[in-house]
């Protein structure tokens, strides 16, 4: 009887987004535990870096995230790499900085230690919008137009970042931390009056800010997942209906009751097919593995690209599971796939 494959679950870390990647890592762990196919095992690792190893799931309800990201303590890391000693496979369920933005991918990998999810610079890329949108444009997808401002330049002067805004773009204005998730640090700006507030406000969760145009249109998600073939195809779309707030924020993304998720969206078969072949351009273009996931507008000149999540929520009720659901790929079946892809890649 051949020994069943050990994977490990790796959650929380040093983020904004700690008890959201808690959340998905505990379903996670569960899914695969279910399928009766692996050894299951979890690293959790604290708000503060303290890795642990545990053999049950935890149960932690996502919340809103402290306004600050922390580094990794080396002394921290260095004690918890020997935990992944055993580990067949490691799937990642972090969100945010170290676990999402290819800090993690490149140890993993320096360690020959096979992991789910892209690679260290997609995942770098991915999580700097700013950096991203270039890559899009340059693949000939369609963006937001924007301005990236650093913190230190907000700091320095909010007048001139203020007049820099008012030169390049045009009201309405959504402003948001240039790296990180969960819609944490997001704003929508309708004048000047707003903008410092806004500009604030985002650069508690990160050094650089991004300042975009508001787009006007249905907002939709579209996931693309990699076959065993090394082949990807898009996922049924989702439309995304807010009911807690004007845009997609993290209370309608994690409260009850918070959006309406529409899944497959109400789409003529032309503009599913726009919004599907966005989606896997856009993980093309960032050299994406195993899945991802593309936020867009659907405007009446077609979908415009917002941001790509290479690691987006993995509880059976988040966006991603829930297109594969729809394709019929159960969220059981979909973790286990997501491990093979991984191990294939290996």
């Amino acid at each position: 009887m051949s020994k069943r494959l050990r994977v490990v679950v790796m959650m929380g870390g040093p983020s904004s987004e700690h008890d959201v990647s808690m959340a998905s890592g505990a379903e996670v762990f569960r899914a695969l535990e279910s399928t009766g196919r692996f050894d299951v095992e979890a690293i959790t690792i604290s708000r503060h870096g303290q890795w642990s190893l545990t053999s049950e799931a935890p149960a932690v309800l996502p919340k809103p995230g402290e306004a600050a990201d922390r580094p990794m303590p080396r002394d921290e890391a260095i004690r918890g790499v020997p935990l992944l000693e055993h580990a067949d496979v490691v799937f990642l369920a972090f969100h945010g900085p170290f676990g999402e933005d290819g800090t993690l991918q490149g140890l993993l990998q320096s360690l020959s230690v096979p992991y789910t999810g892209s690679g260290p610079l997609a995942s770098a890329l991915a999580m700097n919008k700013a950096k991203a949108k270039e890559l899009f444009r340059y693949h000939g997808l369609t963006t937001a137009r924007d301005l990236p401002l650093t913190s230190a330049a907000i700091r320095a002067s909010m007048g001139n970042a203020m007049q820099a805004v008012a030169s390049n773009l045009s009201y309405p204005l959504v402003v948001k931390p240039n790296l990180g998730g969960s819609s944490l640090g997001v704003s929508l700006v309708e004048n000047q009056e707003q903008l410092a507030d806004a500009l604030q406000w985002a650069s508690r969760f990160d050094a650089d800010v991004l300042i975009e145009e508001r787009i006007v249109g249905r907002e939709v998600t579209c996931a693309v997942l990699e076959d065993l073939d090394g082949s990807v195809r898009a996922l049924p779309v989702i439309e995304i209906v807010p009911k807690r707030g004007k845009f997609f924020d993290f209370a309608s993304k994690y409260e009850d009751g918070g959006s309406d998720e529409i899944c497959p969206a109400d789409l003529t078969e032309e503009e599913g097919a726009a919004i599907q072949d966005a989606a896997i351009r856009a993980h093309q273009a960032l050299e994406c593995r195993g899945f991802s996931r593309t936020d867009m507008f659907l405007t009446a000149t077609g979908p415009v690209v917002l941001e790509v999540n290479t690691i987006p929520g993995m509880t059976p009720n988040s966006l991603l599971p829930k297109a594969a659901r729809a394709a019929g790929i159960p969220f059981g079946d979909l973790m286990a796939h997501l491990v093979q892809v991984a191990l294939n890649r290996a």
